[in-house]
């Protein structure tokens, strides 16, 4: 029996991006480092410090270092809302850090 193909269900396309991030977290009221791994347009991956109270649905303000694909030069050093979409603790034992999905708003 042949397994069923995975279905990609992403809107937009990823794009590896490594460059840092600040972010403002809503309910905190704190600022944070984070990791860009990966952006499209529709949002990112980070990673961010395992001290750092995040949850699915809470708003942040994402302000990324620089980006050096095209298509996101208007992201690249300004502050853009998001919204937590998806949160990897597991990834605390092989990256020491949380894994952060997050859409732009």
């Amino acid at each position: 029996m042949t397994p069923m193909p995975v279905q990609e269900r992403r809107q937009y396309q990823r794009y590896p991006q490594a460059s840092s991030v600040e972010f403002s977290h809503g309910p905190s009221q704190r600022d944070y480092p984070g990791r860009c791994i990966d952006i499209s347009a529709g949002g990112l991956f980070m990673y961010v410090p395992a001290t750092v109270p995040v949850q699915t649905g809470q708003g942040i303000r994402i302000k990324a270092g620089s980006i050096d694909r095209p298509d996101f030069t208007d992201i690249s050093g300004r502050p853009v809302e998001a919204t937590i979409v998806r949160v990897e603790r597991s990834t605390l034992l092989t990256q020491g850090s949380i894994a952060v999905g997050v859409r732009f708003n």
